[in-house]
């Protein structure tokens, strides 16, 4: 299992509460695909650089969570059609937990 980081913009048009409940629909869909270590943070609304369709702000929504490789690719199919997501990507959150120091005196 590999630790996964997963950012949602929302049109905000379509949340009155900031999103909030469409966020727990997401950690719900996670957890039905075995995901774990689930966390989610409102990251607010912001202007966009460049339009996407008609809209010109969005809510943006992160998560972070362990899943099965196998199962983000279903994860990101559910919400390939839907219209309240404007945009969505998962990355593979490969951040060491201990960063490395690196040993400059002998340059």
């Amino acid at each position: 299992m590999k630790k996964y980081d997963a950012i949602f913009i929302l049109n905000d048009r379509k949340f009155e509460d900031g999103g909030t409940a469409y966020a727990e629909k997401v950690t719900e869909l996670i957890k039905s695909l075995s995901g774990t270590d689930i966390t989610n943070k409102s990251m607010g609304r912001k202007q966009f650089a460049r339009p996407i369709g008609k809209r010109t702000s969005g809510l943006y929504w992160r998560f972070f969570f362990t899943m099965p490789t196998a199962n983000v690719k279903e994860f990101m199919d559910k919400f390939r059609l839907e219209e309240s997501v404007l945009r969505h990507v998962v990355h593979i959150n490969d951040i060491p937990e201990t960063p490395k120091v690196l040993d400059l005196t002998n340059v």
